[in-house]
């Protein structure tokens, strides 16, 4: 069984740190999961099943407390397993969601994406 992990589609700094964190959990994990974007989800939650995924095994992967990804799919009807926040791999105060317009983000750590890697990782292990 895969999982299905939904990532929520910041703005700002903090794609900026969802991308290299993706990039780095895909090097484990991406044979084992299914991605979807929170927009698409929401679009045809169907598409999950009909792509293989179990809505028993989501795993919400949220860019601020406002927990969008986990509203987007509750709101289709799904509850993810797991969810996780990105203000929780990082040691400092995230930007808020900032328009793309704004390309250089020099407070960005190799870390804080490697964290968040490792937080995605221990979440689609929990979900299987």
């Amino acid at each position: 069984m895969r999982v299905m992990v939904v990532v929520c589609g910041a703005n700002g700094e903090r794609s900026i740190i969802l991308e290299r964190a993706v990039e780095e959990f895909a090097r484990k994990y991406f044979d084992r999961i299914l991605q979807f974007s929170a927009c698409t989800v929401a679009a045809a939650p169907i598409l999950v099943q009909m792509s293989g995924g179990d809505p028993k095994h989501l795993v919400a992967v949220n860019g601020c407390r406002n927990r969008c990804s986990d509203l987007i799919l509750k709101k289709a009807g799904m509850d993810p397993l797991v969810s996780i926040v990105l203000d929780d791999a990082t040691e400092r105060k995230l930007q808020a969601c900032q328009s793309c317009t704004k390309y250089v983000f020099p407070d960005i750590t190799e870390e804080e994406c490697k964290r968040m890697a490792r937080m995605m990782g221990e979440a689609v292990e929990a979900a299987q």
